[in-house]
C-alpha cells in the first residue's frame, strides 16, 4: 500500500476539497456579457472569462485565462486538455506577458467546441507558482465551473414543426448527379451486354441444331438482310458469300475449305469423286469471279452480284452428294 508523507497530504487535500465543493452555478447572464470566474491564493489570482457565457452547439466558446502576480513570482498556467467535460479543445495559444505597476499578467486563450452532452463543466485545475527567494513551488486549485446551455431554437417551435408534412425532396449536388448518371450508364451497358450475349448464345444453339444445308441457307438469308451491296460494301459481301460456301463444304464433306487458297481448294474438289465435273466448273467460275472482286479491285455490276448469289444458293440446294448422304442416313 502506498504511503503518503505530510508534505503530500498538504498538497492534495486542498485540491480534493475544491473538487468536491459545489461548482459555480450556471448563470443567466445575457449572451453579450462574458462570464467571469476568479480564484486566488496569497499574491496570485486567476481569472476565467467565458465568451459567450452560455453554451450553444452552433458556436465555439473563447475561454481566456489570466493570472496576475507580483513580478518576482513565477506562475505556471494550467492545461485544459483533461479538465473539460462536454467540450473539445479546438485550439490554445498564449499571449505575451504584460508587466504594469509591479504586477505580471499572463494570458492564455483557449477555443472550446461544444459537443452534445448532459453537462458542460470545467474541472478544478492546479495553478502553480514559485515563492521568491526560497524557490519552493506552491499551488492552489481553481473553482469548478458549470456553464448553462441554450437551445438553438428560441420560443415555441411547435407551429414551424407542425408545418413540415412528409419528406422534403433535396436535390443532389453536381457530384451526386454525375455519380447517378455514371451508375445508370453502367447498368445500361451491363444490360445491353447481357442482351447481346444472350442473342449470341441463342443463335449459336440454333445453328448447331441445323443441318449443313439449313445453316448455309440461313446464313445466306442473314447476309442478304444486311444489304451490304446497298451500302457499297461489295468486297465484304463477296468475302462473306464465299466463306458461307466454303464452310458448307467443310461441314457437309469434311473438307477444310476455309483454310485453303482457291487453287488448293479447286484441286482437292476436282480429285474428289463426290464433286461432278459440272459442279467443279461452277465452283471454279464462282471462286475466280469472287477473287477478282476481293483482291483485284474489280467492281461487279448488279447482274454479276445476282449471278454469284444465285450460284451459291443453287449449289447448296442441289448438292447431290449431300442429298445422297442424307437419304442413306435416313434409310
Amino acid at each position: 500500500m502506498m504511503k503518503l508523507n505530510h508534505h503530500s497530504l498538504v498538497l492534495i487535500i486542498p485540491l480534493l476539497l475544491s473538487a468536491c465543493s459545489k461548482p459555480s452555478e450556471p448563470t443567466a447572464a445575457p449572451s453579450d456579457n462574458p462570464r467571469v470566474e476568479e480564484s486566488s491564493r496569497g499574491p496570485v489570482s486567476v481569472k476565467f472569462t467565458f465568451d459567450p457565457p452560455v453554451v450553444r452547439l452552433d458556436r465555439d466558446i473563447l475561454l481566456t485565462i489570466q493570472s496576475m502576480s507580483p513580478t518576482n513570482i513565477t506562475v505556471k498556467l494550467p492545461s485544459l486538455e483533461t479538465r473539460v467535460k462536454g467540450f473539445t479543445v479546438a485550439g490554445s495559444f498564449d499571449g505575451s506577458s504584460v508587466v504594469s505597476a509591479g504586477k505580471t499578467t499572463l494570458t492564455r486563450n483557449v477555443r472550446l467546441t461544444p459537443r452534445i452532452a448532459s453537462e458542460y463543466r470545467i474541472a478544478p485545475m492546479a495553478v502553480t507558482w514559485k515563492q521568491p527567494g526560497t524557490g519552493l513551488e506552491q499551488w492552489f486549485p481553481t473553482k469548478p465551473v458549470v456553464l448553462a446551455s441554450e437551445a438553438l431554437l428560441k420560443g415555441d417551435p411547435g407551429r414551424e414543426i407542425a408545418a413540415a408534412r412528409g419528406p422534403v425532396w433535396i436535390y443532389p449536388g453536381l457530384k451526386g448527379v454525375i455519380g447517378y448518371t455514371l451508375a445508370a450508364l453502367g447498368l445500361a451497358a451491363l444490360a445491353y451486354g447481357a442482351w447481346r450475349l444472350f442473342r449470341k448464345l441463342r443463335r449459336a444453339v440454333k445453328l448447331r441444331r441445323m443441318s449443313p444445308r439449313e445453316r448455309a441457307l440461313f446464313e445466306l438469308a442473314e447476309l442478304m438482310a444486311r444489304d451490304l451491296i446497298g451500302h457499297d460494301r461489295v468486297k465484304e459481301f463477296y468475302f462473306e458469300l464465299t466463306m458461307i460456301v466454303r464452310l458448307y463444304i467443310e461441314r457437309a464433306h469434311s473438307i477444310r475449305a476455309p483454310e485453303q487458297t482457291t487453287e488448293e481448294f479447286l484441286l482437292i474438289v476436282s480429285r474428289d469423286p463426290r464433286f461432278s465435273h459440272d459442279v467443279v466448273k461452277r465452283l471454279r467460275d464462282f471462286m475466280q469471279a469472287a477473287d477478282l472482286v476481293k483482291y483485284a479491285g474489280f467492281r461487279p455490276d448488279h447482274t454479276s452480284v445476282d449471278s454469284a448469289l444465285s450460284t451459291a444458293r443453287t449449289y447448296i440446294e442441289s448438292d447431290e452428294s449431300h442429298i445422297s448422304n442424307l437419304k442413306s442416313e435416313t434409310l
